[in-house]
C-alpha cells in the first residue's frame, strides 16, 4: 500500500512539473502581448515602429535632430554665371532640391476617455434640447380657424338626440307599433261540488287526487311577449282613446311525471277521447318528476281611454285604462282530470277550452316625442283575464293573468 502511494505522489511530481513549464512561459507571453498592447495605445506605435540599432535606443531625441541636421545634404547656391557647371550638372542639383524633405517634429498622441466624451456629448445635446432659445414659435391659429374645424364644430352643436328647438306637431289621430315581454301566471281553484269522490267538511275538502294547495306550490309562472299595432283618437290635451289588435300570450309551468304504463288504471283511462300521457307529480321521489309548460295565444283587441297626468313641452306621463276582447288562436296545454287522475295533452280544437274572453288591463304611460311627429313610449302595465280559460265540463277555475313593460312608437298623423 506505501509502495503505491510513493508511485501515485511520484506520478503527481512529474505532471506537477510538466505543468509548471507549460504555463509559466504561457503566462510571461500575455504579461509581455498586455504591455505591447498598452504601450501601442500610447504611443501609437508598432512593432514594425521599433529601431533595433544599438545607438539609437540610447540617443535623445534631440541628438537625433541634430544628427540630421548635420546629414542633410548642403547645395550651394545655384550660380547662373559660372561657366564651369554643364546644363546636366544644373537640371541635377534642381531634382535634388525638389527631393529633400525638411525633417518633421514628433507630435504626442492624446487619448481621451470614451466615456468623457459620451458625457460631453450628452450633455450637449440635452443643453440644446431645453434650450428654450432654440425654439421656433409655432403658431396654431391657421389650424383652429380652418374650414374643416369650423364644420366640425358646427356640426357638435346641431347634433341632438332631441333638438331642443323642435316643436311636436301633434294631430288628432296617430298609429303605432308596441312590443311587450311579459311575465304570465294563473289563479287556480276548482268547485268540490262537481269532483266525485270529494267530500267537503266546512273549509276543508278531503281528496285522492291533485288539490289547490298542491298546484300552487309547484306550479312557476313563465316569460313570453305580447306584439301589437296601435291605432288612437286625441280628444283634447288631456284625453285620447286607443284601439289595436294585440297578439298575446299566456301559461304556466307546472310538474308531472310521465304515465306508469303498468298501473292497472291507465289502461282504462280517457278524457274526451284521449290517452292519458301523464299523471301527477310525486312529492317524495322527485327524481322521475318534469315541468311542462302550458301555453295560451290569443288575438287580442284592446279598448282603452288615456289620461294624462303631467303634460310637458316634449313629454307627458299619463295612466291607461281599458280591456280587450279576446279570441284564442293556439294551445299547447295539458289538463288534468279528477275522476282518472291523469293528465292529457289538449289542443284549441277541445271543447273544454273557451275560444272567446274579455280580459282588464292598466297601466302607467310616459312618452316622449323624439321628433316632430315621432313619439316614444314606455307603458308597465298589467293585464287579468275576466273569463276562465276551460269551461265545463272541467271543475277548475283558471284566470291568466300578464305584466309586462310595453314599449314603442306613435306617429301623428293629422
Amino acid at each position: 500500500m506505501l509502495a503505491g502511494l510513493y508511485h501515485i505522489k511520484k506520478l503527481a511530481d512529474h505532471k506537477s512539473k510538466l505543468l509548471y513549464w507549460a504555463i509559466v512561459p504561457a503566462v510571461l507571453l500575455g504579461l509581455a502581448l498586455l504591455f505591447f498592447q498598452t504601450y501601442s495605445l500610447v504611443t501609437g506605435k508598432t512593432f514594425r515602429d521599433f529601431d533595433f540599432n544599438i545607438g539609437k535606443l540610447w540617443q535623445t531625441e534631440d541628438v537625433a535632430r541634430v544628427i540630421n541636421k548635420e546629414n542633410a545634404l548642403k547645395i550651394p547656391k545655384e550660380n547662373p554665371a559660372s561657366p564651369f557647371l554643364p546644363d546636366q550638372s544644373l537640371t541635377l542639383l534642381a531634382n535634388l532640391k525638389k527631393l529633400i524633405i525638411p525633417a518633421l517634429s514628433a507630435k504626442h498622441t492624446t487619448l481621451q476617455p470614451s466615456a468623457t466624451v459620451a458625457v460631453k456629448s450628452n450633455t450637449t445635446y440635452l443643453n440644446e434640447l431645453f434650450n428654450l432659445s432654440l425654439k421656433e414659435n409655432i403658431s396654431i391659429a391657421s389650424a383652429v380657424q380652418s374650414k374643416q374645424l369650423q364644420k366640425y364644430y358646427a356640426k357638435i352643436g346641431s347634433d341632438y338626440l332631441i333638438n331642443p328647438d323642435m316643436l311636436p306637431k301633434k294631430g288628432k289621430w296617430y298609429v303605432g307599433v308596441s312590443f311587450t315581454p311579459t311575465l304570465n301566471y294563473r289563479t287556480f281553484s276548482y268547485d268540490a261540488s262537481q269532483v266525485a269522490g270529494i267530500a267537503q267538511v266546512d273549509a276543508y275538502i278531503y281528496t285522492y287526487g291533485l288539490t289547490e294547495s298542491a298546484r300552487n306550490q309547484t306550479d312557476k309562472p313563465i316569460t313570453s311577449y305580447t306584439v301589437g299595432l296601435d291605432i288612437g283618437r286625441i280628444v283634447n290635451d288631456r284625453i285620447s282613446v286607443f284601439s289595436g289588435i294585440h297578439y298575446a300570450n299566456y301559461g304556466e309551468q307546472i310538474m308531472v311525471r310521465a304515465a306508469d304504463t303498468k298501473n292497472p288504471n291507465y289502461e282504462s283511462a280517457h278524457f274526451m277521447g284521449r290517452c292519458a300521457l301523464y299523471e301527477r307529480f310525486d312529492p317524495q321521489d322527485r327524481s322521475d318528476n318534469i315541468p311542462y309548460t302550458n301555453t295560451y295565444s290569443f288575438i287580442e283587441i284592446p279598448v282603452g281611454v288615456n289620461i294624462a297626468v303631467k303634460s310637458f313641452d316634449k313629454s307627458r306621463v299619463s295612466m291607461d285604462v281599458g280591456f280587450n276582447v279576446q279570441k284564442m288562436d293556439h294551445v299547447n296545454a295539458l289538463v288534468y282530470d279528477f275522476e282518472t287522475d291523469y293528465y292529457y295533452w289538449l289542443n284549441r280544437k277541445e271543447e273544454i277550452f273557451a275560444k272567446f274572453g274579455v280580459g282588464s288591463e292598466v297601466g302607467v304611460t310616459v312618452s316622449q316625442y323624439v321628433g316632430e311627429r315621432l313619439e316614444l313610449f314606455i307603458n308597465p302595465q298589467f293585464k287579468y283575464t275576466l273569463n276562465s280559460t276551460l269551461k265545463k265540463p272541467s271543475p277548475i277555475t283558471q284566470n291568466q293573468y300578464a305584466t309586462g313593460l310595453r314599449i314603442g312608437f306613435k306617429q301623428q298623423l293629422f
